[in-house]
């Protein structure tokens, strides 16, 4: 998660926490299973001087989609690297360059509206069964209580402080299987704290959660066949990017949900800026797990 006020270094300025700050060693999947870049292809680590920062989706063959927190004015694109097709973070698969870093132009730091970047990469990806894009939902096909949803990252495993905390940034790829939490119900928990806007999506499972470093991560669900439990290894249908790991209120804590930012309220903005780069770009994507 992040911090709902940045987090410098190491010192907590405060004990509000966003999920992801863009410093390196925040971030963290809790109560999450190690996994492979196989059956998260479309997983990418946002890289700041070589260290990852934060989660990355990868939906087209120049373009990934990650939280716009992850970027602090003034930043230099240059300054940023992002690793696809591997398993870890700090080696393997295929470490690229940046043309441009695209934040919302509505994002807000204080209220964490509209937290979403597009990533233009110098280079075109080639897919292969290491490397591919997840499709977008739509406003029209929001994730229903029936939907599977995980969580993929390389963040830390409990919050700081905790005692069974594992510190540090994991090295090998995590997931996380989270469970829909109503909008209704996430702005009563947070009533005191922030307003959940129609652009955020709220997801928890007890003991289950992103945290710090898995901003910018994908939230993608699975629809389920009648009579399918929600729990398990591969799901069935075609994943679909619902959410980016945006923000919340501490790591697994069980009064306060993970907040996402709600891709498909902003499917108009992400179809505008490819169109501006003259590439076709999204398609149709990764069939899900295997």
């Amino acid at each position: 998660m992040i911090s709902l006020i940045p987090i410098v270094a190491t010192v907590l300025l405060s004990p509000w926490f966003v999920r992801a700050t863009p410093f390196p060693g925040d971030g963290r999947i809790v109560g999450g299973e190690v996994t492979t870049i196989e059956e998260f292809p479309y997983q990418a680590s946002v890289q700041l001087h070589g260290q990852h920062i934060c989660g990355g989706a990868i939906i087209g063959h120049h373009f990934v989609l990650t939280a716009a927190h992850c970027f602090e004015d003034p930043y230099n694109p240059e300054d940023y690297t992002v690793r696809v097709a591997s398993s870890e973070h700090a080696s393997g698969g295929h470490l690229l360059s940046l043309r441009q870093v695209i934040t919302h132009g509505g994002y807000n730091p204080q209220s964490h509206d509209n937290d979403l970047a597009l990533l233009i990469l110098n280079a075109r990806l080639n897919f292969t069964e290491h490397l591919q894009p997840v499709p977008l939902a739509t406003e029209m096909e929001p994730p229903t209580p029936a939907t599977r949803l995980l969580v993929s990252g390389w963040g830390f495993q409990g919050e700081e402080g905790g005692d069974n905390e594992v510190s540090g940034v994991s090295p090998q790829l995590r997931f996380v299987e989270v469970d829909l939490v109503e909008a209704q119900q996430c702005r009563h928990a947070y009533r005191r704290v922030l307003p959940i806007t129609q652009r955020m999506i709220c997801a928890a499972r007890p003991g289950h959660d992103s945290c710090q470093g898995d901003s910018g991560g994908p939230l993608v669900g699975y629809p389920l066949e009648e009579g399918e439990e929600a729990t398990g290894e591969g799901a069935g249908g075609r994943g679909k990017l619902y959410g980016i790991v945006s923000w919340g209120l501490g790591c697994a804590n069980p009064n306060y949900p993970g907040v996402y930012t709600n891709v498909g309220a902003f499917r108009n903005w992400i179809n505008a800026h490819i169109g501006a780069w003259g590439w076709s770009g999204l398609l149709e994507g990764w069939s899900g797990l295997q």
